[in-house]
């Protein structure tokens, strides 16, 4: 494979990826806006029951499903699949490679950065991999995808208590795979030419205008006592 090539399918890569990273992050920031919306938002959201609750229910099951996808150790794509790649062409990651890419003069602050950072080797992406490894919540992303969202395991559909106590996730848990999928990707993305990728959701917020529109309707409805 050629250097164009390779170029070309880490590219093409990190994009279908940062892509999916960001299909996550939405889903978790409107999971976790709807929650909190529930706070000064109630009677609107009541006004609505089965929408919102189906919305949360597929939200979250979209969450444990992706999560689980992008960080299968034997997906054929995936955050662990993204590693191998890179250990595989660690070569392309290097300054020279990225001061070419980018035609950068050699006291370019960013390839000044990257000399104190130091280069990207082999060492580096193992302990990556490592640290992806050591995720203590995805046992219980994995436990709910096997056990209950892709497939009904007995035991745990008959007793959906025992899945919440065997399988915790918190909002730290949410906000962590999040955080995490999007560092590391970055970290090759920034190696290689220098760019650097939000994957945060940015009109999450929306929710508040849909939820304002409910609200001057259910004062409308008061205001004219209309049933």
């Amino acid at each position: 494979m050629s250097t164009t090539e390779t170029d070309e399918q880490f590219e093409r890569y990190r994009n279908y990826l940062r892509n999916e990273i960001g299909r996550l992050a939405d889903y978790v920031a409107l999971y976790r806006r709807i929650d909190e919306r529930k706070t000064d938002y109630l009677a609107e959201i009541n006004y609505a029951p089965a929408f919102f609750s189906v919305v949360t229910d597929a939200l979250f099951s979209a969450i444990i499903i992706w999560t689980d996808k992008l960080f299968d150790e034997n997906g054929q794509r995936g955050i662990f699949d993204f590693l191998k790649f890179v250990e595989n062409n660690v070569c392309m990651f290097s300054i020279e490679q990225l001061k070419s890419r980018r035609n950068y003069p050699d006291n370019h602050w960013v390839l000044d950065r990257k000399r104190v950072e130091g280069k990207i080797t082999i060492e580096k992406v193992k302990k990556d991999r490592e640290m992806l490894k050591a995720l203590g919540c995805l046992k219980s992303f994995r436990i709910r995808r096997d056990k209950f969202h892709a497939h009904f395991d007995r035991e745990f559909f008959f007793d959906r208590k025992r899945l919440t106590d065997d399988a915790p996730i918190t909002w730290a848990d949410l906000e962590e795979v999040v955080k995490v999928l999007s560092e590391v990707v970055n970290k090759y993305s920034s190696a290689y030419d220098a760019h650097h990728f939000e994957m945060t959701a940015s009109n999450i917020s929306d929710l508040d205008d849909v939820l304002n529109g409910l609200r001057e309707h259910r004062k409308y409805l008061e205001g004219n006592d209309v049933k």
